[in-house]
């Protein structure tokens, strides 16, 4: 098993389609989806929520739909394409999900998993799959891994444009860079803010804030958080830093407002450029230092990274 850091060292190999093996893609090839619902929970529902975010950057030419939820929600296209996503392959919600999807009549599903139930099912259905190993790792830590298995899925129906590989920044910067706001969060509650069209990220910042350094963080949009969620910081309640994802389309002065006004109720604000030359790029960096940033925050507190004892005790 790698340790965390040496998986987030060797995160670029996430990024493209060694290691993947694919199962009955080929029946894809007459199909003609008019959406796309991809469906998985906890770590295995950030690919999904990055597609949905990056779908227009990647020319995919229907509506995307990421489900978290162990209930397909009313879907206003006729003929999706669905796709179950479960690291483990155990995931409840998603073989609920799955269940459902496999009683309707001429339905197309597909299934990208790491092995459990999940495997079982779409081999004994046939579906066109995506498998991988799972390695010892979690499933916050292969969100690439399964982002690019759905992506193998999705070039069998549409032509859609995907870096294969794409530019990471410099390792040790993000490593660096993931010490110092480690120690600015330090017994703090974290606030990531983003506009909306990142809003993934404030998710999956959140998720690593949560589950590998066991800190408390929640997410929000700008500008709908400047009506309602700073209004709550009258009260002075709370230990609370937020973490800025900005990119260079962010309305910066309009933040600025928002940072000077909270930075009078005691609130600490720090701004974390988005780097990249693309959306996908900004993504995998943000995503990367989000998982830096964790590790170095759990080291900090001397807690184990992968271990999630109340999810577990939940699931138990």
């Amino acid at each position: 098993m790698a340790s965390y850091e040496e998986n987030l060292t060797g995160f670029k190999n996430q990024l493209s389609f060694k290691g993947l093996s694919a199962l009955n893609l080929k029946t894809l090839s007459e199909v003609k989806p008019n959406g796309i619902v991809v469906f998985g929970m906890g770590g295995s529902g950030i690919p999904g929520i990055i597609l949905e975010k990056l779908a227009d950057e990647m020319k995919i030419p229907v509506p995307v739909v990421a489900v978290r939820d162990d209930k397909l929600p009313r879907l206003f296209f006729k003929k999706p394409l669905f796709i179950a996503v479960s690291f483990s392959g155990e995931t409840a919600e998603t073989l609920k999900i799955l269940n459902a999807v496999l009683k309707i009549k001429n339905a197309s599903v597909a299934a990208i998993t790491g092995g459990g139930k999940l495997k079982k099912l779409a081999k004994r259905e046939k579906l066109p799959s995506v498998f991988f190993r799972k390695g010892g790792l979690t499933p916050r830590e292969s969100s690439a891994k399964m982002f690019y298995g759905i992506v193998r899925v999705l070039n069998r129906v549409f032509p859609i444009k995907v870096l294969n590989s794409p530019k990471l920044a410099n390792q040790s910067q993000l490593k660096n860079l993931g010490k110092k706001l480690a120690r600015a969060a330090n017994n703090r509650d974290v606030l990531i803010y983003t506009a909306s069209e990142f809003s993934h990220l404030g998710q999956v910042w959140e998720t690593n804030l949560d589950e590998t350094a066991k800190t408390p963080a929640f997410a929000n949009v700008f500008p709908e958080l400047s009506h309602n969620e700073i209004a709550g910081f009258k009260k002075k309640s709370g230990n609370w830093i937020i973490f800025w994802l900005k990119d260079k389309s962010t309305d910066d002065k309009k933040i600025k407002n928002i940072e000077k006004i909270l930075g009078g109720e005691g609130i600490k604000s720090v701004e974390i450029p988005l780097t990249g030359g693309n959306k996908q790029e900004k993504t995998w960096n943000s995503i990367l230092l989000s998982h830096w940033t964790a590790l170095e925050l759990a080291k900090l507190n001397k807690i184990n990274p992968r271990k999630t004892e109340i999810i577990d005790k939940l699931k138990k």
